[in-house]
């Protein structure tokens, strides 16, 4: 003869035998965590839209710091675009804007490469178009005040 077994013993016996553990889904989340870790950086290490706009944040900034030494020190400060080492350098600090492989640069000034900024409070004007794939941002900078603005372009 059997002993009588209650309905919550069984219950309790059948969960302890099938599943996961707490402990066990832990773990494989960690995992699938430090494998997205590593794996995320490198499978997109420019991403278009925010990263654009951050550098086009930055050599705004630039550009108006230079645009503001020159006012303030009463001399010419010169902002240099350089192709080749894809970068915007300042005239009036050490500062440069590097920019990574996946922006395009496309600059549109008069005879000379940046733009120039001068005491009186005008400057050379001209247009830094900025590119990634279908995105683009235009770096405007007005001849007679030396606004700078950002807008909506395209890259090509």
């Amino acid at each position: 003869m059997t002993p009588p077994t209650s309905s919550t013993t069984e219950r309790r016996g059948a969960n302890a035998r099938s599943g996961f553990a707490l402990i066990e889904v832990m773990l494989a989340l960690a995992l699938m965590a430090l494998l997205a870790a590593l794996a995320l950086p490198k499978a997109r290490p420019f991403d278009g839209g925010a990263a654009l706009r951050a550098k086009a944040y930055e050599v705004a900034a630039l550009l108006r710091a230079d645009r503001d030494a020159a006012r303030s020190g009463f001399r010419e400060v010169a902002t240099v675009v350089d192709f080749d080492r894809r970068r915007v350098a300042s005239g009036s600090r050490a500062a440069t804007v590097f920019m990574p492989d996946g922006v395009s640069m496309r600059l549109k000034a008069d005879m000379f490469a940046g733009f120039r900024f001068f005491p009186d409070g005008r400057s050379s004007g001209g247009e830094l178009a900025l590119g990634a794939g279908r995105r683009g941002l235009v770096l405007r900078v007005d001849r007679l005040t030396s606004a700078v603005e950002i807008r909506a372009g395209s890259s090509q």
